[in-house]
């Protein structure tokens, strides 16, 4: 009797958590590189669609999708949250920048090993 309730608690858990993965948002991470367009001749916010670029990125901060961004050598990163990769590629995509080939885009799931790894920012 004790194992078929013990049995029975571990399937409700398993269950529990598979359901609230299914509903919350997945984490996203974006690496950035310049793209076929770039004109190495300019600075960063002389480049055509910059400008664009940075509001763009200014709104997914403001939206709290940007969870981190960062820059290292050559590549641009940011973590987002989306419901889907479809819909992480969606929010990438809007961007006028992207579209005209200034930079280029890689979308990867990101799972942090341990819940609470990923926290906001005030």
């Amino acid at each position: 009797m004790k194992k078929l309730i013990v049995i029975t608690l571990f399937l409700i858990s398993i269950n529990s958590f598979a359901q609230n993965k299914t509903t919350s948002n997945n984490y996203y991470v974006v690496l950035y590189t310049i793209g076929e367009t770039w004109d190495t001749t300019k600075h960063y916010h002389e480049q055509k669609y910059f400008n664009e670029h940075s509001a763009h990125m200014s709104s997914l901060r403001k939206n709290k999708t940007i969870t981190i961004g960062a820059r290292y050598g050559n590549t641009g990163m940011i973590v987002i949250e989306a419901k889907d990769e479809s819909a992480a590629k969606a929010l990438v995509n809007k961007d006028i920048a992207i579209q005209n080939k200034l930079f280029k885009a890689e979308v990867f799931l990101f799972e942090p090993f341990y819940g609470g790894c990923v926290k906001e920012t005030p």
